[in-house]
């Protein structure tokens, strides 16, 4: 008797966030990253709104980019462009990244990084990341996808207010 197997494939696309519609998926999927990824950090959750709001309103300093599986957001990513005397050219921070964990395990990370690589937004020469230390199968995915460890610590400080 032969065995028939089915094969359903669905698709995934890497949509950048221009409007509301998927607002209150994002701030959940952002609240969800700092609360299991880094606790330690007491990130303000209050603030993430904020950040859509700056992004939307100018593209050019970044944008949201939503994973999508066909019409379900199935994660997302903060770019975050700069511009590297070093590398000689715009690299990319990829400040946030999140899989929901419904559709971890599937692939949908590293063909991230392959269409970031393929489609090079701000014209990106490189890409940047952090890394939380606990956080070992990302780790591994990205070492797999050609990131490398720099001998450099980044540091930061945070400025009072403006007056």
């Amino acid at each position: 008797m032969a065995r028939h197997c089915t094969v359903v494939l669905m698709a995934l696309s890497f949509v950048t966030m221009t409007d509301r519609h998927h607002e209150l998926h994002v701030l959940g999927m952002m609240r969800e990253l700092y609360a299991t990824d880094a606790p330690e950090l007491r990130v303000n959750p209050e603030k993430f709104p904020a950040t859509i709001d700056r992004l939307l309103a100018e593209p050019s300093r970044g944008r949201v980019l939503l994973f999508m599986r066909d019409d379900a957001v199935a994660g997302y990513a903060l770019l975050i462009p700069y511009w590297s005397n070093e590398f000689g050219g715009i690299v990319v921070l990829i400040d946030e990244l999140l899989v929901e964990k419904e559709f971890r395990g599937q692939g949908i990370a590293r063909s991230f990084f392959t269409f970031i690589e393929h489609d090079r937004p701000f014209d990106a020469v490189a890409l940047a990341l952090e890394v939380s230390p606990k956080n070992e199968r990302a780790r591994a995915l990205y070492e797999s996808m050609g990131f490398t460890e720099r001998h450099l610590r980044m540091m930061t400080r945070t400025l009072p207010a403006a007056v």
